[in-house]
């Protein structure tokens, strides 16, 4: 099958994350939805998201298995150990929907993905960026959504602070643990404090 630049970039964003190899393309008839992929799961579903925990065990290759929306994929366990690998762990990866693909860890530990869909058919928000500060920055903004990071060291608090929208906070280390995650609804107040390790939160606001 041929590879259009769009899906041949995301052949390169995912190959690059340690131990995975895919094959991605235009959507395949015969492929089975991304939540009907036996390691694929979904967790949470709104008006705005839907969340698919990925859990990739060495040497698993998927299903032929369809991205229909525009997504985030945040990178909780990159399937191998070198440090080139763990050093993409926190890596939030934005792509257009309309691909199905096959996906083989390679690896010789869990690749762990946290899949958030950006459902269509929902009012856009207008609402301005959250403005950054040392520890809480916009990392990467386009027309379906904003995706900031949290670093906080360890015993480091963020004052309450609130975004004008709706998003999600996934953690990426520390706190609930790496891949828990959490929906917060428009102005919601929240503040964070670090324990007895770093923080490291990625945030996703749909646009």
């Amino acid at each position: 099958m041929s590879l259009t630049t769009r899906t041949l970039a995301g052949v390169v964003f995912i190959s690059a994350l340690a131990g995975l190899s895919a094959q991605q393309g235009a959507i395949d008839p015969n492929a089975v939805p991304v939540e009907k992929e036996p390691q694929h799961h979904l967790v949470f579903s709104n008006d705005f998201i839907r969340v698919v925990d990925a859990r990739l065990p060495p040497g698993y290759k998927t299903l032929s298995h369809t991205h229909a929306n525009d997504n985030v994929a945040i990178t909780i366990s990159p399937g191998r150990e070198d440090a080139a690998a763990m050093a993409r762990i926190g890596r939030a990866g934005f792509s257009k929907g309309g691909y199905s693909h096959i996906a083989t860890n390679a690896g010789t530990i869990e690749l762990r993905f946290i899949v958030v869909e950006l459902l269509p058919g929902t009012e856009k928000s207008t609402a301005a960026a959250f403005l950054d500060s040392p520890a809480h920055r916009l990392e990467t903004e386009n027309d379906r959504v904003r995706i900031y990071r949290i670093k906080l060291a360890p015993g480091e608090s963020l004052p309450e602070h609130r975004h004008k929208g709706a998003f999600l906070a996934v953690t990426v280390s520390g706190g609930a643990g790496p891949g828990s995650f959490e929906w917060h609804n428009d102005g919601a107040a929240n503040s964070i404090q670090a324990g007895p390790s770093a923080l490291e939160i990625v945030e996703l606001e749909p646009r």
